[in-house]
């Protein structure tokens, strides 16, 4: 006699055995208390948790000759013949081999009649989603309103393949993926029941390698048993199912605080030399760092990690925040898409370990600020609170003066008039009451330049990045960015051209043209605009390592900080 796989041997035979499916069986079992019985249903969930098994599980409920609370006996010829896939009032379809509309007219000719040796006719249809578009509208009016006698259960694995009109004419159920702790406690009875030894690491290991899915747990049990002749123990598990050691994971996390670029390569080299997948060992470096994460946010007890390991995870929580471990996953998250588009896998790994072993600890802005704050008036510094803004009104009210001003002055005192308005403004912020104030020589307002050129092009360079600021408050927020990736390059004739490296900034642009020009007459008289997209000229204020903002530059300049990310 041929040998009956667990996952085949041990499949449900009632309700109350599903693993991990609580809020599908018990609305069933209700329902069939109640007689509240829908003619059709919609299985979906990932592979291996129970949605076909389920379908039958209602088939034999429906035909049971003796059930017990409306769970099926397991016993009668009805129910042993459903259970063997041989009686003729359940007709199981996969739909991946038969998804031609001819197949489902030979369906709605057979939902006519009467079942034969059971109390209902049960069609289960797996992988619903495979039907062509014409089976599809060809099933909408049976299923939507079939003989009294005939049930439905569509079973598939991606819901969205399936129509609306099909989903909207049935109950759907969406199965779960089965946590850990279900799996293993499901794999340590079959274990106990088949008389085999076994530890629990190893059937967490199992169990964390099924992902979710019962079936694939039973079948990775049955690989490890041919393996071990009957002995399922940890160091077997991984020789089978190729699992990573624990350790590889924490020495790649352990380089962030080492900064170890040699201890990177040799871990890589460990990791070659073990044959290791660069891919496998990524997604499960991701794994593992979310694993610690969890830990740091909602303690060991609730994280999903191995028993024996508690105390090394929760160490290894203790020393990194978690902004580092988010950014930690983020690396891994874009090494693993790179693989996947085919890029070399090993450099990918080596440049994933070298930015552990490069990378700084992440503090965020408001920390930086707050030490900022705390620094004593000794050090250079007189910030106690944040600079008070003037509000919208009074920028509105202070632009329109100097407009006014500007269109009466002559042009070599302009650049005089709009350096004193800034001055008063911050001896204004100064002599608030309440407020505290940067020293002048720490956070500079940005100005434009204190020479107009008489060159009209010459002035729209200088006050170019100004003229981008008054424009993004006043009109458009998103104009601010055009001051980066745009520049005056050439006047001729009243016209004005302005270059920009990206399509983006040229559409933006082109969407506030008007209200730029009219920024622009203000410096340089009347004046029309002309856009162009190509390579802009060296600029001085954007050379790298000098930021721009002054925020940032305070930042850099007293605590050495940077951006990142």
């Amino acid at each position: 006699m041929s040998y009956l796989v667990l996952a085949r041997r041990w499949r449900p035979h009632r309700f109350s055995e599903v693993v991990g499916q609580p809020h599908v069986t018990r609305t069933l079992l209700n329902s069939l208390r109640k007689g509240r019985i829908a003619h059709a249903y919609l299985f979906s969930g990932p592979r291996g948790v129970g949605k076909t098994t389920t379908a039958r599980l209602l088939a034999r409920a429906l035909n049971c000759r003796q059930p017990s609370d409306w769970e099926p006996c397991g016993e009668c010829d009805n129910c042993v013949q459903i259970g063997e896939g041989r009686f003729i009032d359940v007709i199981e379809i996969d739909a991946a081999s038969n998804r031609r509309i001819d197949e489902i007219r030979q369906l709605r000719e057979g939902v006519r009649y009467a079942p034969i040796e059971g109390k209902a006719k049960t069609y289960i249809i797996d992988e619903v989603h495979m039907l062509t578009p014409e089976a599809f509208n060809a099933l909408l009016k049976t299923l939507e309103e079939p003989p009294e006698h005939s049930y439905f259960c569509l079973a598939t694995t991606d819901p969205q393949k399936v129509p609306a009109t099909i989903q909207s004419r049935c109950q759907r159920f969406d199965f779960r993926r089965v946590s850990i702790l279900d799996i293993r406690a499901h794999l340590e009875k079959i274990c106990q029941a088949e008389k085999i030894d076994h530890d629990l690491k190893a059937l967490d290991l199992i169990a964390r390698k099924a992902d979710g899915s019962v079936r694939d747990s039973l079948s990775l049990l049955d690989q490890v048993i041919a393996f071990t002749d009957a002995k399922v123990l940890r160091e077997n598990v991984e020789e089978v199912i190729g699992e990573i050691r624990l350790d590889l994971y924490f020495k790649a996390v352990k380089l962030i605080s080492t900064h170890s670029t040699a201890d990177a390569f040799l871990l890589d080299e460990e990791l070659a030399a073990a044959g290791t997948d660069p891919q496998d060992f990524i997604l499960g470096l991701e794994e593992h760092l979310m694993q610690i994460l969890q830990v740091k946010t909602i303690g060991s007890e609730k994280a999903e990690i191995p028993p024996d390991a508690v105390e090394a995870f929760t160490g290894m929580a203790e020393r990194f925040t978690e902004a580092d471990l988010i950014r930690m996953v983020q690396f891994c998250t874009t090494a693993e898409v790179d693989i996947r588009r085919k890029f070399n896998p090993r450099p990918r790994l080596q440049l994933l370990l070298l930015k552990f072993a490069t990378m700084s600890s992440s503090v965020s802005l408001a920390d930086l600020i707050q030490k900022l704050e705390s620094k004593s008036p000794a050090d250079g510094m007189a910030v106690q609170q944040p600079i008070q803004r003037p509000t919208t009104a009074e920028t509105g009210r202070r632009a329109t003066t100097e407009k006014s001003s500007l269109r009466k002055q002559p042009e070599p005192y302009q650049a005089k008039l709009i350096n004193n308005n800034l001055n008063q403004d911050q001896s204004s912020q100064t002599s608030t009451p309440g407020s505290t104030h940067l020293k002048a020589e720490s956070i500079e307002a940005p100005k434009i330049p204190a020479v107009i050129s008489d060159d009209p092009l010459d002035a729209a360079q200088q006050a170019w990045a100004k003229v981008c600021d008054n424009l993004a408050t006043k009109h458009n927020s998103s104009s601010r960015l055009i001051k980066f990736d745009g520049y005056p390059v050439k006047y001729s004739d009243g016209v004005l051209t302005i270059r920009f490296s990206s399509r983006t900034h040229f559409d933006a642009a082109q969407n506030c043209q008007s209200a730029l020009a009219q920024e622009l007459t203000e410096v340089i008289g009347e004046v029309s605009l002309e856009f162009e997209i190509g390579e802009l000229p060296q600029r001085e204020e954007f050379v790298q390592g000098q930021p721009d903002d002054p925020v940032l530059k305070l930042l850099s300049d007293r605590l050495g900080a940077r951006p990142v990310g």
